[in-house]
């Protein structure tokens, strides 16, 4: 609001409420109408909620998880920590506390996750993905410790012995997972929802293409 119609100079865009007090004056207001600038306001929001702690940030998104539905009223602690996995592995995808809910499969069980369709049938569905997909959710059963790095590695193991290009692969399994086709880091979510979940996930894809 205050950069409505005033400006302290051509280059500064962020104040403390101090910093508002001590600058402002009636002199520099500009006499011309103000504009609303939805995307800067947005801009600011971005830099105010990525200069926040990963705890600040938990404790803005958790009421919109917990209003949802996705988590208890109030979270538990298990709800809590995975929050804040999510959190973290989302980054500055999250700008404003609202967009969590964009991550419902997180916090959904196996059986309600909803797929996009245009993208199960575009990387699923696809020839030749099937086998595929059954394989490397063998490899996933197999994978320890089940964390990011692991799975990053039992990935690129997979396509090595495959004799494939990552995408061929990479793009189903998240779409099988979460539903999905477009997400933060694909190993991040896969350790967070974890070994069960991911191989529950991949089994209910497959079921899918019977269909």
């Amino acid at each position: 609001l205050l950069l409505l119609g005033w400006s302290l100079d051509d280059r500064t865009e962020t104040f403390t409420r101090e910093e508002m007090i001590e600058h402002f004056s009636l002199e520099r207001v500009n006499r011309s109408a103000a504009s609303f600038d939805l995307q800067k306001l947005l801009a600011f929001q971005e830099r105010r909620m990525q200069a926040l702690s990963v705890e600040a940030r938990v404790a803005r998104v958790l009421p919109f998880l917990e209003r949802a539905g996705l988590v208890d009223a109030p979270s538990t602690g298990d709800q809590q920590a995975r929050t804040r996995r999510v959190v973290e592995a989302a980054g500055d995808r999250i700008k404003v506390a609202g967009d969590i809910l964009g991550y419902p499969e997180f916090f959904q069980s196996d059986d309600e996750v909803a797929y996009d369709q245009k993208a199960f049938d575009k990387r699923v569905r696809k020839a030749g993905v099937e086998p595929l997909l059954r394989r490397f959710r063998d490899r996933l059963g197999a994978t320890a410790p089940f964390d990011a790095d692991a799975l990053d590695r039992a990935m690129h193991a997979f396509v090595e012995t495959e004799g494939i290009a990552i995408p061929q692969i990479i793009h189903a399994v998240r779409v099988a997972v979460t539903g999905k086709a477009v997400g933060f880091g694909l190993f991040e979510g896969l350790a967070i929802l974890g070994r069960d979940a991911c191989v529950a996930r991949i089994d209910r894809a497959l079921g899918r293409l019977a269909d």
